[in-house]
């Protein structure tokens, strides 16, 4: 039997959008738009760390003025509390994702077992 893996991930991922922790994201993100002030300096800081990375991958290395300026506006949105929210939310939604990606992974681990170092406690 041959099984199509995409065909599972594009439900997952459909499946994913009616999760509670998704849920949850979206409405704290419509929360922090609904906060235009909050949204802005979220967005700008958001394109600042793309920059950054863009002259990582580039070779270049952010200026000590560039960094500083993420590190301000990263202080600033920090304490914004549709940020602080929005935050909590994406670590609900990270470590359901965690989970789901261990569950995925765990016959590629079993394959691997007898070549993996056991752990001295579970002898």
């Amino acid at each position: 039997m041959v099984v199509n893996i995409y065909d599972t991930a594009n439900e997952m991922s459909r499946q994913l959008t009616e999760t509670q922790e998704f849920q949850n994201l979206k409405k704290a993100f419509d929360a922090l738009k609904a906060d235009s002030e909050a949204f802005d300096s979220f967005k700008k800081f958001q394109q600042m760390q793309v920059d950054a990375q863009k002259k990582q991958m580039q070779g270049q290395k952010p200026s000590d003025d560039e960094i500083k300026a993420i590190q301000t506006i990263a202080q600033e949105i920090s304490s914004k509390k549709a940020v602080q929210d929005l935050m909590n939310q994406e670590r609900q939604v990270d470590q359901m994702l965690q989970q789901v990606n261990k569950t995925i992974t765990d016959p590629l681990q079993n394959l691997y077992s007898e070549i993996m170092p056991k752990n001295p406690e579970n002898k």
